[in-house]
């Protein structure tokens, strides 16, 4: 368990999510808002408040994903983890879904009860509010008002965030190496489509075209990915 002391902030933002959208730290930024990036053992956002408000720690969901955590039934676990997360800490959780949820309905054929029943459970058992937003920009813009909202800067709680540093699993270590060559949207999908790394080094390009969203270009550089020898005077 390790310890990092941050001088007051307005928001930490997880290390994975502002790597993968660094833009909204910018925007935090450029409203006056100041951040830190850290691990958390939970959460993409953690908004720090003045004494007497309560900080919140936030998930942020698009549509897209929270249809996959409902169809890989792991939207439970990730929401027992947020809760317990922000029980433990005296935050409280809360969940950005961005993005209308008929594209469920209208692309994928769920029926809009059945996703309203999963927000339904997550409120009301899980005691997680639940906030859909339209797009990224309007996500954006409830936490820089929710930010403001908790007090300044300098009166908010210096932060000791408690890391647990726990060995990947063998599942996240392929999906690390499958992300480092594609991306995360691209590996789930490669690792879907291939269900080994082995399987994707064997692939030709054509092969590797029949996932969606990968093209000539980005399959050629995957194969060439486990197809080009490697020496120490490479460059």
């Amino acid at each position: 368990m390790s310890h990092i002391l941050l001088s007051p902030v307005d928001i930490i933002i997880d290390s994975r999510e502002n790597s993968k959208h660094p833009e909204f730290r910018k925007e935090f930024q450029s409203n006056g808002l100041k951040t830190a990036v850290q691990p958390l053992p939970a959460g993409d956002f953690l908004l720090l408040a003045a004494p007497g408000k309560k900080p919140v720690l936030v998930e942020r969901k698009t549509v897209i994903d929270l249809g996959n955590s409902i169809r890989d039934n792991r939207i439970w676990e990730q929401a027992k983890l947020l809760a317990e997360a922000a029980e433990k800490e005296g935050y409280q959780p809360f969940i950005i879904v961005e993005g209308w949820l008929g594209v469920l309905e209208k692309y994928r054929g769920w029926k809009i009860q059945s996703v309203l029943r999963v927000i339904d459970t997550l409120m009301l058992d899980f005691e997680i509010p639940v906030l859909n937003t339209p797009n990224k920009q309007a996500t954006i813009a409830w936490l820089i008002a929710k930010a403001k909202s908790l007090g300044k800067t300098e009166e908010k709680k210096i932060y000791r965030m408690r890391v647990e540093k726990k060995p990947m699993s063998l599942k996240d270590r392929i999906l690390y190496v499958a992300e480092s060559i594609v991306g995360p949207t691209l590996a789930r999908k490669l690792l879907r489509e291939f269900k080994t790394l082995r399987n994707i080094a064997n692939a030709s390009i054509k092969e590797l075209m029949v996932v969606e969203g990968i093209g000539v270009k980005r399959a050629n550089e995957i194969y060439l990915i486990f197809n080009t020898e490697w020496s120490d005077d490479q460059r």
